[in-house]
């Protein structure tokens, strides 16, 4: 099945498959990080809301892990899904979240 990973709505990131559920954090536009997703395959990913100072959720890839396989890429904001979506095989059995953090320098 594998795991896709979207934002909606403009507070909510969603995860479909083998990781189920969503977390939720508004406002990330105004901040200069937005969430960073940690996977149990060593991705880690970085979801804020605002991408091109539009109503479109992006995705960047920081870490590659073994089962990230990648990410479509949204320019619509009014697509049904106006996010890009980053997808992973099957065999996903955690994920984190972190809604405050930097990268030590």
């Amino acid at each position: 099945m594998g795991t896709r990973i979207f934002g909606c709505s403009d507070d909510l990131i969603e995860f479909e498959g083998d990781i189920q559920g969503e977390t939720g954090d508004y406002g990330t536009d105004e901040r200069e990080h937005g969430v960073l997703l940690v996977f149990s395959d060593g991705t880690l990913l970085e979801v804020k809301y605002g991408k091109g100072r539009r109503a479109i959720w992006g995705i960047s890839l920081v870490s590659k892990g073994t089962l990230f396989v990648g990410i479509e890429q949204c320019t619509n904001e009014d697509a049904e899904i106006y996010s890009d979506i980053a997808t992973f095989q099957t065999g996903l059995s955690w994920a984190y979240a972190a809604h405050n953090w930097e990268p030590v320098k």
